[in-house]
């Protein structure tokens, strides 16, 4: 990013415009004790003056080995992607209404929902939508539109913050939500998806991986689902797909998800991207826009925008979603990272992060004082729940001075699964970790990891 220098009566011009007294107004929202002290560098530096005494402070940052995901994780990134979405085409480009003028554009799309649809097996993506959370929320809204039923049967092990933004879009509403139970196994009861249909029920809600890391029977959960003439939204990784069956495979209507594992930095927590496929016969009350393929008079390849289903376009009472554009940027990244890795190499990824995920589980495991929560015969992908005996903030601080960040206390989720309205009789997480292990993580780190834990 170029460098615009500002004088005095630039900065007064700008803060009398926005209606502050000073600068620092504008980080009041963030608490002092986070803020970064101010710089006080001299004047009359030359450039690399300046440039020297920039790389000393961002010396004293520090590097953290992460083991923790929960729903943002640390994966590497080719090369190639930011080679490709750092072009200035794509960056700056803006909704491609023009079709003679963004064929760039539109293909990238085009090719990213090629990609989605042939990862999920189902047959429709739109071009992507804000995150995971607004990909859950739209996939009920559309499953409410077509069903025009109003009861949705959600898992409980879905993420919680999809929970929270899903109750927050249907908080004025009629719609029913009804919680799933989970076993001493991780899992959904199955016969708590059973026992909770009744003609109203529109869609069933299952996200696996789910918030453990534990892989779900959606192939059961969906003849389940089925038989009661209900629609099936699948929730998942998109990398674990690289392994485990795509949605098409166990019949999913809707398969949704976040898409930041696909070559998106963690960026503490965004921008990201959500994606969207769906069977055939939804793709008319698909939210976003789709783009489509087709040929110009003479028959040369070409791509429009073929559903825009937003009241931008047609009447209010008939859209399908106030989302007025997508993550294209992100879904891009997402797109040029599937394209890099191929089927082979993308699989491979999958099963990499598998192989180190339970590497550590079983070393960690192993040690005193921990034990597997889930009682050690629940298969996971690249997450996966300890119990622990030993003071969980001190394990995390003690790892935070050895420059890793440590795994996800649990011990909040219990709380946060109430204050949303789930039953009190859901499994007690007190005293649980939530550990992360990815392709990023060597044999040395997991070791160390294991090495701390031990003397703790």
């Amino acid at each position: 990013m170029n460098y615009t220098s500002q004088n005095q009566k630039d900065r007064k011009e700008m803060i009398e415009a926005i209606g502050v007294n000073d600068v620092s107004e504008l980080f009041d929202v963030i608490p002092k004790s986070l803020r970064a002290k101010d710089l006080n560098i001299a004047g009359g530096k030359t450039e690399q003056e300046l440039l020297n005494c920039f790389s000393d402070i961002a010396s004293k940052n520090k590097v953290l080995t992460s083991f923790r995901g929960a729903g943002v994780y640390d994966h590497f990134i080719p090369s190639l992607v930011s080679e490709v979405i750092g072009r200035s085409e794509f960056w700056t480009a803006y909704t491609p209404y023009q079709a003679e003028a963004s064929q760039g554009t539109l293909q990238t799309i085009f090719e990213y929902q090629s990609l989605i649809c042939a990862l999920t097996g189902l047959d429709t993506s739109n071009a992507s939508l804000y995150d995971g959370a607004t990909a859950v929320t739209e996939a009920t809204l559309l499953a409410l539109r077509v069903s025009r039923k109003n009861k949705i049967l959600i898992s409980s092990a879905l993420h919680p913050e999809y929970i929270q933004v899903l109750k927050t879009y249907l908080e004025n509403s009629k719609v029913k939500l009804v919680f799933l139970d989970v076993s001493r196994d991780g899992a959904v009861k199955k016969e708590s998806l059973d026992m909770n249909f009744d003609e109203n029920t529109a869609a069933v809600i299952i996200q696996s991986p789910n918030y453990f890391g534990v892989i779900e029977d959606m192939q059961a959960l969906s003849v389940i689902t089925k038989k009661k003439n209900s629609l099936f939204v699948a929730v998942v990784n998109p990398l674990s797909l690289g392994v485990f069956k795509a949605p098409g495979e166990y019949d999913a209507d809707i398969a949704v998800g976040e898409g930041q594992v696909l070559g998106s930095s963690m960026s503490m927590g965004g921008a990201t991207f959500g994606f969207m496929a769906v069977k055939k016969a939804l793709e008319w009350k698909m939210p976003g826009r789709i783009i489509g393929q087709t040929v110009d008079k003479r028959g040369n390849r070409g791509f429009v925008l073929t559903l825009q289903s937003r009241e931008q376009h047609i009447r209010r009472e008939k859209a399908t979603s106030n989302i007025c554009t997508n993550a294209s940027l992100n879904a891009l990244a997402g797109c040029v990272f599937l394209s890099g890795w191929g089927n082979c190499g993308f699989k491979k990824l999958a099963e990499i992060n598998i192989s180190k995920a339970r590497y550590a589980y079983n070393k960690i495991k192993s040690l005193k004082g921990f034990k597997s929560k889930f009682g050690g015969d629940e298969v996971f992908f690249n997450e996966f729940v300890i119990e622990t005996q030993k003071d969980v903030d001190r394990i995390n601080k003690v790892l935070l001075e050895n420059d890793i960040l440590g795994p996800l206390d649990l011990s909040a989720y219990h709380r946060t699964l109430v204050s949303l309205g789930l039953p009190e009789t859901q499994e007690n997480f007190k005293k649980c970790l939530l550990f992360c292990v990815t392709e990023q993580r060597n044999k040395c780190e997991i070791d160390k990891l294991v090495e701390i834990l031990s003397k703790i």
